[in-house]
């Protein structure tokens, strides 16, 4: 995606990182994690879960976010069908029976929490301004949303979810720090 996110910070010591291993349990990969190992950037161990994907959970808005790749870049640029082929590549492998899709009120109290979430970032001068980002923070709610119903354990580097935590208790979220690769 093009916005970049508000990255994991391993000067944070109240953010849960995880290391060198895959974590066990089930593991809901985001978006962040398909796009840094494909460009092989971050640590080694997001290129290792991704070849053993099937194993892994996503939301279906990252599967949006996925595709949105194929139709976003350039067909003309002479690097487009490589990029778009590792993507489709990575997509292919994701197993359907492990999209959690999100229901009619899972869009509803995404909405509503994304806004608070907006709202409390622009009084810490943080600007929620543009729609791609009202959209990404509202897919990152889903996201959260259908993770903590599964019992998945969300990796990122978005820090977004750090603050999306306090509205769910069940939410547990991994962050990688991109410069740890």
């Amino acid at each position: 995606m093009s916005r970049r996110p508000a990255q994991a910070d391993r000067s944070s010591p109240s953010l849960p990182l995880f290391g060198d291993a895959v974590p066990e349990g089930p593991v809901l990969l985001d978006t962040n994690v398909f796009i840094n190992a494909l460009t092989s950037r971050g640590p080694l161990v997001l290129r290792q879960m991704l070849q053993t994907l099937p194993r892994f959970f996503v939301s279906a808005p990252i599967r949006a976010e996925l595709a949105w790749i194929d139709g976003r870049l350039d067909p003309t640029h002479p690097g487009t069908a490589r990029v778009v082929a590792a993507a489709q590549g990575v997509q292919s492998r994701i197993d359907p029976a492990k999209v959690l899709v999100p229901g009619d009120a899972d869009w509803h109290d995404a909405g509503e929490r994304a806004g608070r979430i907006a709202r409390e970032a622009a009084g810490g001068g943080r600007r929620i301004a543009t729609a791609f980002d009202r959209v990404e923070l509202i897919h990152d709610t889903l996201t959260a949303i259908v993770a903590a119903r599964a019992g998945c354990v969300v990796v990122t580097e978005d820090r977004d979810f750090a603050a999306l935590m306090r509205f769910d208790p069940r939410l547990q979220v991994l962050f990688y720090d991109r410069a740890g690769g």
